[in-house]
């Protein structure tokens, strides 16, 4: 449980200077980057394509939490294929972005698209999929292998007592589940039941974190999710009250996507320093000199409700 480490997409990256030096960021070449999620969850799932800024993080246009726009340029007229060990094949229609075309209404998706959305795609525990792209003359590919998931048996929560003068108590969620012994296991934890819609505000915070199984007993008895290190300045993790509902998603990783985004948090503890190595962008899954993670995951999920009479 000691390597429970808070993660937030679209991590923002400060680099550090000692003195002025000319990268000739002018000259740099932009490239494709690939955000791609299957889950077993029913579809329709999504892959984002979009065109790096040459010398650092695509900017936020709009600072607004709920609103947020990113200045991602978009990448159009591609050919997206997901397909599977099974035969499966499916190719994706590129998707406008529509805010009335959801059921999340609580977040504004007001992005500059760039989204391919399939169509009969089943995502299915066990199996490897296939990503296919071709855009601007390039063709590029991933693969992703969806390991099985265990199944939360249950969910859990504690009071937990402000420190401070003035700010309120808060229930901490609590995660039970059986823990496969004899292979190594690595998962997503998620706070937010919007799973599919992820890969859409991937500027706002993103209430998940990553764990490793290495120091996980074989029944996982009361997992305090909200443990780890944010690197956001704001703590953006949710508060519970009476009369509120928990919602906790499990979802299973492979080592390749643990480690993408453990390197992608890694990121804030190396400022460009003399000491310490440059930013640079992680290890993903994309061939052909593109960025970013192609994903499957297996997923289960769990709520519970806080009855009024726990105050």
């Amino acid at each position: 449980m000691k390597r429970l480490i808070f993660l937030f997409l679209f991590l923002f990256l400060i680099a550090g200077c000692v003195e002025e030096f000319d990268l000739k960021l002018k000259d740099a070449e932009s490239r494709l980057v690939v955000e791609g999620f299957v889950s077993n969850l029913p579809g329709p799932y999504y892959v984002r394509l979009t065109k790096s800024t040459p010398g650092g993080v695509t900017p936020i246009v709009d600072n607004n939490f709920y609103n947020r726009t990113d200045s991602a340029e978009p990448v159009k007229n591609a050919t997206v294929i997901i397909s599977d060990d099974f035969n499966q094949i499916d190719t994706l229609n590129y998707y406008i972005v529509d805010i009335d075309d959801h059921k999340y209404h609580d977040i504004v998706f007001s992005y500059n698209s760039g989204f391919y959305k399939t169509s009969r795609l089943k995502g299915i525990a066990g199996r490897t999929y296939y990503l296919k792209i071709i855009a601007e003359g390039k063709e590029y590919r991933a693969s992703a292998y969806m390991p099985p998931v265990p199944e939360i048996d249950s969910l859990g929560y504690y009071l937990k007592k402000s420190e401070m003068e003035g700010k309120w108590d808060t229930y901490i969620p609590l995660l039970y589940f059986k823990e496969p012994q004899g292979i190594k296991n690595y998962y997503l934890i998620q706070l937010r039941d919007d799973i599919h819609l992820r890969i859409f505000n991937s500027s706002v915070l993103w209430q998940c974190s990553i764990l490793s199984d290495e120091f996980l007993k074989p029944y996982v008895n009361g997992l305090n999710v909200s443990l780890g290190a944010s690197p956001r300045v704001i703590n953006s993790l949710p508060t519970y009250s009476a009369d509120d509902s928990i919602y906790v998603a499990l979802s299973s990783l492979t080592k390749e996507s643990y480690n993408y985004y453990k390197a992608l948090l890694d990121q804030f503890e190396n400022d460009g320093g003399a000491y310490k190595p440059t930013p640079s962008s992680p290890q993903g899954n994309i061939s052909n000199g593109g960025l970013g993670l192609f994903r499957a995951s297996a997923v289960s999920e769990k709520r519970t409700y806080i009855p009024i009479s726990s105050n």
